[in-house]
């Protein structure tokens, strides 16, 4: 067996508990809170990498899936609850925004098919016949297992509902008001409340923005810089320049029995398969890669392709880096849900110099990227390992929310998405 993961088989029931640990940042779009609940998934309309937002009134359909890593039954039901712009509960009774009721059971399920990791996959959509939405805004699905000792959720998805009332238009530019062509990017956009009656545009409305869907480096509470007849325009703004990063590194491992792409070896230990990626080092110039901003897909080339069919494997990362001190080193990516946590925090070993990791992953093609998280900070950087450079392609996304005078909850009334494509 490869040196590069002796310690880790070693050391799984030490892996397993800090999995178990609360995470350092706020839950993301997905969360996991248990190491045995896995690739958690939505899908809108059927469409792999779209957003998970769904148009109030459309026949937009979300679909919600887990695995469960055994072939042992569990009893879940999903409660849905609506969020303000922050993602904290509104104020509002689940009457208010649902139609039907809440906690129901989840029906769908189907036990994996020759794997050498036995799980279950559990699905369920909304709206379905016991649940519909009535408003939009934010909204969080919660997973409970009703034979479980305590209430703490096993699983948790956030998505949006969207009544589209404004326009948003938007551009990404190198050239920001603090660097000219260097590490950062700056967005500027505008929205256009034309129809809409808005009593207070400055104070009402309330952009959020993502930069490729994570949470760390969101930004909110950004008033406008002009208000122009029914136009609100945000630029020149120092809250909306980002640090540019580099494309995501990437792998393919469609087969437990053949390396791909980035995969140096792959061999079974006992009844694990386990992956060996080549060693990353630090960039100093940016990738050409095509990405996809931090997704996987899952895949295998096994059977049909079907879900179920696609095994487990642990993946090892390894970050050819000197130690440093002050912080840590983290995977970033949907693969770990784009938390912080002891799930995706880099483990430094002095004898080989290199940080690694270790990710039960399920086969398919995966993003990611190394992130360093100073401490006591909440934002990761990419300066350190992956490189800031103004003409990386990144996606912003931007909601733009109304909270009404007197009103308990937030609308989301527009959506914008814009890839940068700047030149080198």
């Amino acid at each position: 067996m490869p040196r590069r993961c002796f310690d880790f088989v070693r050391n799984i029931n030490v892996l397993l508990l800090l999995l178990l640990m609360p995470s350092v940042a706020e839950a993301q779009f997905v969360h996991s809170n248990t190491p045995s609940v896995r690739s958690l998934g939505m899908t809108l309309n059927g469409v792999w990498g779209a957003l998970p937002v769904m148009t109030l009134g459309s026949d937009d359909s979300m679909l919600f899936s887990f695995d469960e890593m055994s072939h042992t039954y569990h009893r879940y039901f999903f409660r849905v609850t609506h969020c303000d712009a922050n993602w904290k509960p509104s104020d509002l009774h689940s009457i208010d925004y649902l139609g039907g009721f809440n906690d129901v059971l989840i029906e769908d399920w189907e036990n994996s098919v020759n794997t050498t990791n036995l799980y279950t996959r559990y699905s369920f959509t909304i709206p379905c016949e016991n649940v519909s939405l009535l408003l939009s805004g934010n909204y969080r699905v919660e997973v409970f297992d009703d034979e479980a000792e305590t209430d703490v959720p096993v699983a948790l998805f956030e998505f949006s509902v969207v009544e589209p009332k404004v326009s948003v238009e938007a551009s990404v530019s190198g050239d920001t008001d603090r660097t000219l062509n260097e590490n950062e990017q700056q967005l500027s956009f505008k929205v256009g409340y034309s129809g809409y009656s808005i009593s207070s545009p400055s104070s009402d409305i309330i952009p959020v923005v993502y930069q490729n869907r994570r949470r760390d480096n969101a930004v909110s509470g950004i008033v406008p810089t002009y208000i122009t007849g029914s136009t609100l325009e945000y630029v020149h703004n120092d809250k909306l320049i980002f640090n540019a990063g580099n494309e995501y590194r990437r792998f393919e491992l469609t087969d437990p029995n053949s390396p791909s792409m980035n995969v140096e070896e792959v061999f079974l230990h006992g009844d694990e398969y386990h992956a060996l990626l080549y060693i990353d080092e630090k960039r100093c110039s940016r990738s050409n890669y095509t990405d996809e901003n931090g997704r996987y897909f899952v895949n295998t080339l096994e059977g049909y392709g079907s879900p179920i069919e696609a095994d487990y494997v642990y993946v090892h990362f390894a970050l050819e880096a000197p130690f440093r001190t002050g912080g840590s080193y983290y995977l970033l990516g949907d693969l770990c849900n784009n938390e912080f946590s002891q799930f995706s925090k880099l483990d430094y070993d002095a004898n080989e110099g290199y940080y690694h990791s270790t990710q039960l992953l399920k086969l398919g093609l995966y993003n990611y990227q190394y992130v360093w998280l100073p401490n006591n900070a909440s934002t990761g950087e990419t300066a350190h390992s992956e490189g800031d450079f103004f003409n990386t392609e990144n996606e912003y996304l931007i909601y733009i929310y109304h909270r009404e005078f007197g009103a308990r909850y937030d609308k989301l009334i527009g959506i914008s998405s814009i890839r940068s494509c700047l030149s080198f």
